[in-house]
């Protein structure tokens, strides 16, 4: 997580009930996770909420970004659904990446796929890079240790 003092993040935040709690590992500006959607987070039936798969492509690039270059925001958020939509009851795949840095600006993509590799989702996003984010002042923040060897994710 970002920030160490960020617990109730509804994607990423451990002590919010009705949150995602998704785990990333970290690699060269670069994360993974994985997610597997239930029945509360359905849109149509079988498949999930259109706006979950936003967040869950959103998540993934920011902490990306966050891990890499520091406190940014979203300033645009592109999201592309491949195929039938995202099934519930499924692993997902999640991996965010930074694609270039222009200044306060960070371009990032995600996508998500299923066991198989096939593409579900894809996204783009701008990032804007920000000295500090509300809330955080006194908070403690900190970026992520170095990720391990070995904790690098696969090719994105």
């Amino acid at each position: 997580m970002p920030y160490e003092s960020d617990r109730y993040c509804f994607a990423c935040g451990e002590e919010n009930p009705i949150g995602l709690h998704l785990r990333f590992t970290y690699g060269e500006g670069r994360v993974e996770a994985t997610f597997v959607a239930e029945r509360p987070h359905q849109g149509y039936p079988g498949l999930l909420h259109g706006g979950l798969v936003a967040t869950l492509l959103d998540e993934a690039m920011a902490h990306a970004v966050i891990a890499t270059c520091g406190p940014a925001v979203t300033g645009e958020l592109r999201v592309r659904l491949r195929g039938r939509g995202v099934p519930l009851g499924q692993t997902l795949h999640l991996r965010g990446w930074i694609r270039a840095r222009r200044g306060r600006l960070v371009l990032a993509e995600a996508h998500i796929c299923d066991d198989k590799g096939t593409l579900l989702a894809h996204s783009e996003g701008k990032f804007m890079l920000t000295a500090s984010l509300p809330g955080l002042q006194g908070s403690g923040y900190r970026l992520p240790p170095t990720a391990a060897p070995g904790s690098a994710p696969r090719g994105a």
